[in-house]
C-alpha cells in the first residue's frame, strides 16, 4: 500500500473518531510475528505522527506487542 493511500486511510479514520490506538489495532489485525508488529508500528506510527518509541509504547500499552523494545532489522 503506498504511503499516500495510508494517509488516506488514517486521515478517515480520526475523522470517524478513531484514536491513534484504534488506527494501530487495526493496522495490526491479522499480523502475526512480534518483529513483523513492531516494524508496522514504527512504520505507521510515523504516519500517525509518532516518534518510534512514541508508537511502540503506544502499542506496548494497549497490549498490540509484547515489549516497547525497536525491531531488530530487516526481515
Amino acid at each position: 500500500m503506498s504511503i499516500a493511500n495510508k494517509v488516506r486511510l488514517i486521515r478517515a479514520a480520526r475523522e470517524a473518531g478513531f484514536s491513534d490506538e484504534d488506527i494501530l489495532r487495526e493496522v495490526l489485525s491479522g499480523v502475526y510475528g512480534g518483529e513483523k508488529r513492531r516494524r508496522m508500528v514504527v512504520e505507521w506510527g510515523e504516519l500517525l505522527g509518532r516518534t518510534a518509541s512514541d508508537a511502540l509504547r503506544i502499542a506496548h500499552a494497549v497490549g498490540l506487542i509484547p515489549s516497547a523494545r525497536p525491531p531488530r532489522g530487516e526481515g
